[in-house]
């Protein structure tokens, strides 16, 4: 998000929409925008790989966990999915494992409508529960001749065999979950092919596909097949189809001051708040007891790049809405006065996982709750 037109100049209640936040009008008492939060990290692109973990990315190491995987460790077994790592027509996400391993995103609406709601006819059933038996069998094979090998490790070797053998135990945890979940018919939702019928025609496919995903998102959740999802807006080069563009978002984010790149790239992250403001007024239409599913859901937006033309990690744009929270004021904290992944602390905590610390992590943000 382009700074300059993302934060607002002035901080409380009272504050002016900046350019970028304009579609959120009719929504500004469910959301805060927040200025000054980042992970205190730099390198550039492998900072952007952390937004979610508060650590660099690096080949060196494997302390990459983020904080969607943190919460669906905790909470996630209560639902067929769960969380759910959701990538636009790409297969990354921003979502690391425990074992600091990049979660598979998926990129493609119609298959994300398939998990969530196609049935499985009973040969696939048969087939889904015949190849799980077979990975059972095998893990519980490589498990026994891994115990036996690590009576024989040195008591530094046998430390990290121990990351090998709770891989092994998560796989078969993993296997028994799906096993359960094959049992269960998937719900049935009326009209829920209606996601998948947004036109693209002379719209960029980009928003299309953005807007599908967003409304399988509230569908998720109205089912309770997941209560964890995270989108990852892929920058990428090609050349976006909307009027007055002429070049590719990554391009365009290296703008250099260029007044007429800056304008281009605002024009393309207008698109984005509109399809958010689309998601939060959605979620808002959903009734559910107590208030709307707006009021039980906690929508977090934002990027690991503060300002990509200069390749900084730093005061990265943050807009937090939903969850029946004290909204409709926008804050601004003194820079490395309060680190980001406070805010994941309080998050996390809003969705009953109890922690009171993540990461670099140094309180929480009670302020907002």
């Amino acid at each position: 998000m382009h700074a300059p037109a993302f934060f607002p100049t002035t901080t409380g209640s009272n504050y002016r929409l900046p350019e970028l936040l304009q579609p959120l009008q009719n929504v500004r008492e469910l959301f805060t925008v927040i200025e000054g939060l980042d992970h205190q990290l730099g390198g550039g692109h492998k900072g952007v790989q952390g937004f979610l973990t508060g650590e660099r990315f690096s080949f060196s190491k494997s302390s990459m966990y983020s904080m969607d995987q943190y919460a669906a460790d905790r909470i996630g077994n209560n639902t067929r999915f769960p969380s759910l790592t959701l990538d636009l027509h790409g297969s990354n996400s921003w979502s690391w494992n425990r074992y600091g391993v990049k979660m598979r995103g998926i990129g493609d609406p119609a298959q994300l409508f398939d998990m969530l709601f196609k049935p499985l006819l009973a040969s696939q059933k048969e087939q889904a529960t015949g190849e799980i038996n077979i990975e059972k069998s095998v893990l519980d094979t490589v498990a026994r001749s891994a115990r036996q090998l690590e009576k024989k490790l040195g008591s530094q070797d046998r430390h990290k065999f121990q990351e090998y053998l709770n891989a092994i135990e998560e796989t078969q945890r993993r296997l028994s979950r799906a096993g359960y979940w094959i049992g269960k018919d998937k719900p049935v939702v009326p009209g829920s092919e209606d996601a998948l019928q947004h036109k693209s025609g002379g719209e960029e496919r980009r928003f299309v596909a953005m807007r599908s995903m967003f409304d399988l998102c509230a569908l998720a959740f109205r089912t309770d097949s997941t209560r964890i999802v995270t989108m990852h807006v892929p920058g990428g080069n090609g050349v976006l189809k909307l009027d007055g563009i002429n070049d590719g978002y990554h391009s365009l984010s290296h703008h250099g001051q260029d007044p007429k790149k800056i304008e281009q790239l605002k024009q393309i992250e207008l698109e984005y708040i509109k399809e958010l403001a689309h998601f939060i007024q959605t979620l808002k239409d959903i009734p559910e007891e107590n208030g709307s599913m707006l009021d039980h859901t906690l929508i977090y937006f934002g990027s690991g790049m503060g300002n990509a033309s200069s390749h900084s990690n730093r005061n990265l744009p943050v807009l937090l809405a939903g969850g029946n929270m004290k909204h409709g004021s926008s804050l601004k904290y003194e820079q490395d006065s309060k680190p980001l992944c406070d805010l994941y602390v309080s998050m996390l905590q809003w969705m009953g996982v109890e922690t009171d610390s993540f990461s670099s992590s140094r309180g929480n943000m009670s302020e907002l709750f």
